[in-house]
């Protein structure tokens, strides 16, 4: 399915379907090296082990009693993790008769945790940049884990992976998938701490501009060749005196008692 996306086999009612790109991306995590999904869950908080990684279960858009149907469930370790994966689509809200997508998720989800002797996690996947705190800050609780993260983290952690040489079973794999993350421009800017120059650079001691020896010269560049007949301006060489105010008191001066102006 990766492929056919990535070559525009897909009609395009699916390109912007969130659920293709869960399954194509937690898809990649299920079946390729068990280690990237240990590292992804590192990322988000969630410390697990390898082992706990390797055994890890993957349901996709479970359907609890209630209806509500998440996009994935990972019971990995200790921890019940609940998926909610959005890309253009926002969360269902509160209507007048049923709570909130996420509402009923972690209602729903913390129930199915609770029957499994697991710790519940609730994870929003967002296309977003940074984290939308008056959005989330409500389902936030001492009673759960609710974590934020978007796509382009995942596309961060695969791009660090591909460069890794020991990451050869599933190179192609997430190279594939990273692909199709910057097709649909789910990629984070790194800043500039990995860029990495490729050729020798030569620096100058100066890098100003050279009238005398520029091949392409501006309009002015006659004014400024003409200051060469010019005499260099030196810097004053004599010594400066320092005393340039003499006490008022020797002389004698009529003073007025007063200065103000007298109109009459």
């Amino acid at each position: 399915m990766i492929l056919a996306e990535l070559k525009g086999k897909l009609s395009s009612k699916l390109d912007d379907k969130e659920d293709i790109l869960t399954s194509n991306t937690f898809s990649f995590f299920k079946y390729s090296d068990r280690q990237l999904l240990k590292e992804y869950l590192c990322q988000l908080g969630v410390n697990v082990t390898v082992s706990e990684s390797n055994s890890a279960e993957f349901i996709f858009w479970p359907i609890y009693d209630d209806g509500t149907e998440p996009d994935l469930v990972i019971i990995c370790g200790k921890y019940y993790l609940l998926f909610e994966a959005k890309l253009y689509s926002d969360f269902s809200p509160k209507t007048l008769s049923t709570d909130s997508q996420i509402e009923r998720e972690i209602k729903m989800g913390m129930m199915a945790a609770k029957n499994a002797n697991k710790e519940f996690i609730y994870i929003a996947l967002t296309a977003d940049y940074n984290k939308d705190k008056n959005k989330f800050i409500k389902y936030e609780s001492k009673d759960y884990l609710f974590i934020w993260t978007n796509w382009q983290m995942i596309a961060s952690l695969l791009s660090m992976k591909i460069t890794e040489s020991r990451l050869i079973r599933d190179k192609e794999f997430a190279f594939d998938l990273y692909s199709l993350l910057v097709k649909k421009k789910l990629r984070c800017y790194n800043g500039l701490l990995d860029l990495k120059l490729q050729y020798d650079v030569e620096f100058n001691d100066s890098i100003y501009y050279s009238y005398k020896t520029s091949k392409y010269k501006g309009e002015f560049s006659g004014f400024l060749a003409s200051l060469d007949a010019f005499e260099e301006i030196k810097p004053y060489q004599k010594q400066i005196h320092k005393y340039f105010f003499r006490d008022l008191i020797p002389f004698n001066y009529n003073i007025k008692e007063r200065v103000f102006y007298d109109g009459k």
